[in-house]
């Protein structure tokens, strides 16, 4: 067995449906820039960057796992669910710039034990 912490395979079973729905709603959104929205490094958001990315907080709201969440699109540690036991950041589409094109775009994730945190964690303290 791969991943013997179940509450971590849990997780990662919720994430995997979440990427799914990310999936389906590309199919169907069409890729226009959001209403005047930047992101926080002054990036142009498409309208798919907002969707998925509300789609992952919709996420950490409702698992109660997830300690803590922060994205790419909102940067600010945000605490979920104070007894979550993981803590996540995400990139809610990375490559969205050429979606339009067709190419290859994905969401990119990073787990931590929420003993841990996000805010000065490295790449030895992932879990996942």
């Amino acid at each position: 067995e791969k991943c013997k912490d179940a509450d971590l395979r849990k997780l990662m079973l919720t994430l995997l449906d979440a990427f799914s729905t990310i999936s389906d709603a590309l199919s169907k959104e069409l890729v226009v820039k959001a209403a005047e929205q930047k992101s926080v490094f002054g990036d142009v958001q498409l309208g798919v960057d907002v969707l998925a990315d509300n789609l992952m907080w919709d996420v950490c709201k409702t698992e109660p796992l997830i300690k803590e969440g922060a994205s790419e699109e909102e940067p600010e540690v945000r605490e979920m669910h104070a007894d979550g036991k993981y803590s996540i950041v995400w990139d809610p589409l990375d490559g969205s710039a050429i979606v339009d094109n067709n190419w290859a775009v994905g969401t990119i994730i990073g787990i931590w034990p929420a003993s841990t945190g996000i805010v000065g964690a490295t790449g030895r303290d992932q879990v996942a």
